[in-house]
């Protein structure tokens, strides 16, 4: 008796990670663009959109090559598994992007940056530049 209510107890413990309901992932579309600050392409770095309205189920981000561009992908916050999928939601944008650790200046620190422009996602492929606010002195 004892014994099986122990594996009874492990079992719902165990299983209770694939129990909560993923939610589906909207129609997505392709990404892609390149970062700009004061016209020329940033050097590396990530790019987070931030759907407005927010939707904190999704996570819209992508690694910046050294050449400045990136591809866009979208991955659940609540998925354990990890599954990430190409593109973006329709919708409207601000954009967050945060440099290389190797762009940080003899111990200053580079903060994030986070775009005051609005980008929109259309249906359909998307190639969007995003010019980043000059950095104050």
């Amino acid at each position: 008796m004892r014994t099986t209510f122990l594996t009874m107890a492990l079992l719902g413990i165990l299983g209770c990670g694939d129990s909560v309901k993923q939610p589906d992932f909207p129609d997505l579309h392709p990404v892609k663009g390149v970062v700009k600050l004061g016209g020329q392409p940033v050097k590396g770095g990530a790019v987070q959109f931030i759907p407005e309205p927010d939707r904190p189920e999704f996570l819209i981000n992508s690694e910046v090559g050294t050449d400045g561009t990136f591809t866009l992908s979208t991955v659940r916050t609540t998925d354990n598994k990890g599954e990430r999928r190409p593109g973006a939601p329709a919708g409207n944008y601000r954009v967050t992007y945060t440099p290389m650790m190797t762009e940080q200046a003899a111990g200053a620190i580079i903060e994030p940056i986070t775009t005051t422009q609005v980008l929109t996602v259309a249906t359909g492929p998307n190639d969007l530049t995003i010019d980043l606010p000059a950095k104050k002195k």
